[in-house]
């Protein structure tokens, strides 16, 4: 029963393991696949730095929205890169703040199948990293947690088999 109720347990930091690798990979695939869409000029309507506090601390992260025209239809979009995600750092979004806010227009790279997705930067940056060594990492531990409780349910039959004793009179 003990077993069933570690497997049980442990799955779920496998399943979240393997969810966070999944979505740095997936976002590490878009973000390299936006750079050979086709790209239009854009106008950038609304841009803040957003700021989040709470007992863990801080973290910033930059919000925008920009509009775009494609074959003469218009679209929004809020995507600032595939996989971009606030952190603690504000120096990084403050200076991604900074070069959007003194920008006239903006280049859109938008996915040729589907107008509506768009993205004003691609590759795989800071946020796509920090996931995807995070998952590894995140992974790592839960194998090597795996490993150590697999080897301390294992009965120790090689200390046991080499040890020589020769038995008391009358022991069997």
């Amino acid at each position: 029963m003990g077993k069933f109720f570690f497997i049980l347990f442990i799955s779920i930091f496998y399943a979240a393991g393997f969810g966070m690798l999944w979505s740095g990979i997936n976002s590490a695939k878009q973000s390299v696949e936006a750079s050979n869409w086709p790209s239009v000029t854009g106008t950038i309507t609304n841009l803040s730095l957003r700021e989040n506090s709470d007992s863990d601390g801080t973290t910033y992260g930059v919000e925008v929205e920009y509009r775009y025209s494609v074959m003469g239809r218009t679209y929004t979009s809020s995507r600032l890169a595939f996989g971009y995600a606030s952190s603690s750092g504000r120096q990084a979004h403050q200076d991604i703040l900074n070069k959007l806010e003194n920008a006239s227009s903006v280049k859109v790279r938008y996915n040729p199948q589907n107008h509506a997705i768009s993205t004003l930067s691609f590759g795989i940056h800071r946020s796509v990293k920090f996931t995807l060594a995070f998952a590894i990492t995140w992974l790592a531990f839960v194998f090597g947690f795996t490993l150590i409780w697999w080897l301390a349910s294992q009965p120790d039959d090689v200390l046991l088999k080499n040890m020589e004793v020769t038995l008391k009179r009358g022991s069997y």
